[in-house]
């Protein structure tokens, strides 16, 4: 009887201490579960995209059967509208030959001043077998009403006879209105879309070359930061240009095509990438002082397949506390929404 008091009277001290110690512990953040965009078997160049409109509709590009496919979520990532094609994106252009060998090749989504979005992409005719000539004709067109109407495709180039090619990444309005290009392959050009107008984009390190870069940024405090071989920064508007040292997400070959920058509202950066077809996770790396040095590499899903390189994981600002990143791999498409803070350490 007395042993049995003993408990009895002390089990309520018992739960209460455990209780404080729970509380006393620091919270496990939850890992972010993905959401499927597309759940099917998929290969090739699918190229997923993302951006956010000003009114709040996440908007995601990717390529299906010679057209571009598009999808919407009006809830932050948690849910996602059926893809539906953009009729637009499966026209050969008149300018370009028909042949048996073409593809539609998919560029990046973005949006502009006035909240449409741009999307580009490449129609490519291959009749290398025949004459030797592998036509890659940069195209682009502008959504409506937050992604459910697309205008008519036009036709960027081609300059002295010679298509641009490849656009993986952002494209960048300039302050005059003008559209900056970091192609694949080649210094970044300058686009009028009223005259039409092509210019080359002067962009020289310390090094004194001209790379080819395949994204260029422009911060919240107007810092421009260029991603190729080498990252640079520029707080002159692109006068001069610094080089980054000890940047995480150094390439390995491909010009950082497995890599994306993504500037946020309050001034930070990440950067998220991975390497190689046989890549497992997401990594990412946060700036808080304007690109100048970059947090310790946080990796998400470190068992799930994410195809980077050509196919980069691109990531775009959410919310004022959220992010999310589109990425693919051989089971669909998909979006992991992730707190800006689980990225912060």
């Amino acid at each position: 009887m007395i042993a049995r008091a003993f408990v009895c009277t002390r089990l309520p001290l018992v739960a209460g201490w455990a209780a404080a110690l729970l509380l006393a512990m620091p919270a496990v953040a939850e890992e972010p579960r993905p959401v499927s965009i597309l759940a099917a078997p998929i290969g090739g160049h699918i190229h997923p995209s993302i951006c956010r409109t000003q009114a709040g509709a996440l908007v995601v590009v990717y390529k299906g059967a010679n057209v571009l496919m598009r999808s919407r979520s009006l809830d932050g990532g948690a849910t996602w509208e059926k893809p539906e094609p953009i009729a637009t994106t499966a026209k050969r252009p008149d300018v370009i030959r028909e042949v048996k060998k073409f593809e539609v090749y998919p560029g990046t989504a973005d949006v502009l001043p006035d909240d449409r979005i741009l999307v580009t992409w490449n129609y490519i005719a291959d009749d290398k077998a025949r004459d030797g000539y592998y036509e890659r004709a940069l195209l682009y067109t502008l959504g409506d009403d937050q992604g459910r109407a697309w205008s008519e495709q036009a036709l960027i180039g081609p300059l002295d006879g010679k298509h641009l090619g490849a656009v993986r990444h952002n494209v960048l309005v300039m302050p005059d209105g003008r559209w900056l290009l970091p192609l694949r392959a080649g210094p970044p050009r300058l686009y009028d879309p009223k005259s039409g107008a092509l210019e080359e984009y002067r962009l020289v390190g310390p090094d004194g070359k001209q790379h080819s870069f395949q994204q260029i940024v422009r911060t919240a405090k107007g810092s421009l930061l260029a991603m190729g071989p080498v990252l640079l920064r520029s707080t002159d508007d692109g006068r001069t240009w610094t080089s980054i040292e000890n940047f995480p997400a150094a390439p390995e070959g491909d010009n950082a095509e497995g890599r994306y920058l993504t500037t946020l509202a309050d001034a930070g950066l990440i950067v998220t990438w991975g390497v190689g077809h046989r890549n497992k996770g997401l990594r990412y790396n946060y700036s808080a002082d304007d690109g100048r040095t970059w947090n310790a590499t946080v990796t998400l899903l470190p068992e799930t397949n994410v195809a980077a390189r050509y196919y980069s994981a691109r990531t775009v600002q959410v919310d004022e506390r959220h992010v999310g990143t589109v990425f693919m791999n051989g089971d669909g498409v998909h979006f992991l929404k992730v707190a800006v803070d689980r990225l912060q350490k």
